[in-house]
């Protein structure tokens, strides 16, 4: 089972970071690929496990971000708050990612965003 715990993932690259979102890869001793990104209401950060291939297609902006994280092939992720972290089911909680209607290109236009 992939789990999404953030002090056994190495960084990789830092996919975009602008004034409104910052989203991270990471991968762990195993070569499996994760992601950090924000939470909606109120603002957490999520990290969560992906794959190469839907990677590939969030960067191609065939994907947006949310459905990137709905496709996530592990049941549990880790969120961190201000005051605690924890891991959840995701067959418990339903979590919507700050701008996750968007494909990373739009993403990296953040001034536009603005003004929406």
């Amino acid at each position: 089972m992939i789990i999404a715990e953030r002090h056994n993932l190495s960084p990789v690259r830092v996919l975009i970071s602008n004034s409104l979102v910052h989203i991270e890869l990471f991968e762990d001793n195993q070569n499996n690929l994760f992601l950090s990104s924000i939470l909606t209401d109120p603002e957490r950060i999520v990290y969560y496990a992906t794959t190469s291939s839907l990677l590939l297609k969030f960067m191609k902006g065939s994907i947006m971000l949310q459905t990137l994280f709905d496709k996530t092939p592990s049941l549990f992720v880790e969120i961190i708050s201000k005051t605690k972290t924890a891991l959840y089911s995701l067959n418990d909680i339903d979590l919507d990612l700050k701008y996750g209607d968007k494909t990373l290109q739009e993403l990296s236009r953040d001034d536009e965003l603005i003004k929406v």
